[in-house]
């Protein structure tokens, strides 16, 4: 099978599994939402979002796998161009659709959804352009066979990845339930810092995005001994960088803080949260690199083990623990640290490795394969 037709399978798949949450969605739509809390009032609101947001995430799905087939042959550039191009051009059509002009109707709330979806089909559409022109994908020597045995084997790893996506809401709900029960100023502060983590794991997020492109390139070139060098010094970027921003985070928490209340306890959590927790982001960044790294080479059960007790037996617990002892700011303390510890033991795992001369990435996986076995 030819990388084009690999190419082309993912693609093909997305549309299939989106159309089939699709319809999923749309004949399930009220009860869904009234599962979720929507009471009859808010129905009619809802499906004037979801009507179009349902055909959209079909393309949105496919836009997805084109971005990761492009990086993984090695095409950052086009992605984050067209995601960039995607985001301005929903800028401008936004209030366009929402409040319309001229003989464009105002279609509120359903034109932001319809917008999205506009901007995901443009952009979906030029990107196929080029693969097609240089010759990544193509569609006429696709069989059934061939078809079914590569689907079935990316979802054998694409569930296992998706299971590790799901659970890191889950860990971070069950962390905002446990400070709810320190009041509303303790969860307005944790939410407030919470969004700033996007932009402090902007780094990793990067790494973790352009890794697996690099480490499968080299993996079946036989330089594994360049995946060790540039995961050594991925690691090493993490922790340099994240130590930066902590220390910048200490120095201007406070006024952050400030810009988003002037609720003294909230601002006193906010500052907790930015003092504290980022640091555990140094721990958590060398693991997330670390799963790139298995994903890339097909290890995503072995990479789902190490993030799933990464996030229950460190991370929460730790938060437990921290909790009992010191309140809100002992529990903020003791997720940091319990990822801190995370992150340390997979880096020794793999500077354990090194030191016994076995330079194959591939011994890193085998004895990570051993440790879930026992």
């Amino acid at each position: 099978m030819t990388g084009v037709q690999t190419c082309a399978l993912p693609i093909l798949l997305s549309f299939v599994l989106g159309t089939v949450l699709w319809l999923i969605g749309v004949l399930n739509h009220d009860a869904l939402f009234r599962a979720m809390g929507a009471d009859a009032e808010l129905l009619p609101e809802i499906w004037a979002y979801m009507v179009y947001w349902w055909p959209g995430s079909i393309l949105l799905l496919a836009l997805m796998m084109q971005n990761a087939s492009l990086r993984a042959m090695g095409n950052t550039k086009l992605p984050s161009l067209m995601m960039l191009a995607a985001a301005m051009l929903n800028a401008m059509l936004d209030p366009l659709l929402i409040f319309g002009l001229g003989p464009i109707p105002a279609m509120g709330i359903g034109g932001a959804s319809l917008a999205s979806g506009i901007c995901w089909a443009i952009v979906l559409g030029v990107i196929m352009q080029q693969q097609i022109r240089q010759g990544y994908v193509s569609f006429v020597e696709l069989t059934l066979k061939q078809m079914l045995a590569l689907w079935r084997r990316l979802l054998e790893l694409g569930i296992p990845a998706m299971i590790t996506n799901l659970l890191v809401p889950v860990a971070g709900a069950i962390l905002l339930s446990m400070i709810a029960n320190s009041g509303e100023a303790a969860v307005a502060g944790f939410g407030v810092g919470m969004r700033f983590d996007s932009f402090l794991l902007s780094l990793v997020l990067a790494l973790t995005a352009t890794l697996p492109a690099f480490i499968a390139q080299n993996h079946a070139a036989g330089n594994d001994d360049r995946i060790w060098l540039v995961m050594n010094y991925s690691l090493r970027l993490v922790v340099i960088a994240q130590l930066s921003i902590c220390a910048v985070l200490w120095l201007v928490a406070e006024p952050l803080a400030q810009l988003f209340s002037e609720d003294a306890e909230v601002v006193k959590v906010t500052v907790m949260y930015l003092h504290w927790l980022p640091l555990g982001y140094i721990g958590m960044g060398i693991v997330l690199c670390v799963n790139a790294a298995l994903n890339s080479l097909q290890r995503t059960v072995i990479s789902m083990v190490l993030n799933t007790v990464r996030l229950f037996v460190f991370y929460v617990l730790g938060a437990v623990i921290g909790l009992q002892l010191d309140g809100v700011r002992g529990l903020l303390i003791g997720a940091a640290l319990g990822n801190l510890l995370a992150g340390g033991i997979v880096w020794w795992l793999m500077l354990r490795m090194q030191s016994r001369g076995e330079l194959s990435f591939g011994s890193f996986q085998l004895s990570l394969d051993r440790i879930s076995r026992h």
